[in-house]
């Protein structure tokens, strides 16, 4: 059961596992985006609770205000939520296959000769997500099911269950490289142009808009301050701006 912000001085910050955004909670390298909140909250006496659920869960759980926000969110995961001025990353999806393939992604009618993989409630821009709802099992496999579905698709891609997988570039390649496996890929196209990713907050609770205020702020002077950068290099990763 969670417990709501307004009875006790912590943020509950939910989301799946996007390593090297957010990893396993608790561990020594919980995440880049949960160490920034981390940092920016603690200054302010929050204690910030990163709990691991199934995404689609996740976005479900901060729209009741069951906890307070979301990690590693576009808007258009869930345009309805309060999100802060300041990003957490600039990313964009890309097309990953076996580096024996010799299929290249030439917009949506060309995935209709391969089988994809898609993680189940991430958003992949309009003309992508029409075709993974329209399509069936024969054409989409998506992954669900569990905190780190992503591992299980490259493991998928490996052992050709499916041919083409699509994800951010940096949460592909650091997860990859975690399994051993970087060197069996590469990338074969992009989705759309980059997108910003937020810590998103519950558009049920009073708090975000001042939470998101708060991390705002905290995230332009940690970049100030040259905290930001250390952060990032913890995990391999460059500031985007």
């Amino acid at each position: 059961m969670f417990v709501p912000a307004s009875f006790a001085e912590h943020i509950s910050i939910a989301a799946d596992r996007w390593c090297p955004f957010n990893c396993e909670a608790g561990s020594e390298l919980p995440g880049f985006m949960v160490e920034v909140a981390e940092r920016v909250f603690s200054k302010h006496g929050y204690e910030v609770e990163y709990i691991e659920m199934n995404w689609s869960r996740a976005i479900q759980e901060a729209r009741k205000g069951e906890v307070n926000a979301i990690m590693g969110g576009f808007k258009s995961d869930a345009p309805d939520f309060v999100y802060p001025k300041e990003e957490l990353a600039v990313l964009e999806n890309r097309f990953f296959v076996r580096k024996e393939s010799d299929w290249v992604y030439k917009g949506i009618d060309s995935l209709k000769t391969v089988q994809l993989g898609a993680i189940l409630g991430y958003d992949y821009g309009n003309e992508l997500r029409a075709y993974i709802q329209e399509s069936g099992a024969e054409e989409v496999t998506i992954l669900n099911g569990d905190y780190h579905p992503l591992s299980h698709g490259i493991k998928l891609l490996k052992r050709h269950r499916i041919d083409v997988l699509i994800e951010t570039g940096p949460v592909f390649w650091y997860n990859a490289k975690k399994l051993g496996l970087a060197d069996e890929f590469k990338v074969v196209g992009l989705t759309k142009k980059a997108a910003p990713a937020y810590i998103a907050f519950s558009p049920a609770l009073e708090d975000s808009s001042r939470y998101a205020k708060i991390l705002s702020e905290g995230i332009r002077g940690l970049r100030a301050s040259g905290e930001l950068a250390s952060i990032l290099a913890k995990y391999g990763l460059e500031d985007w701006k």
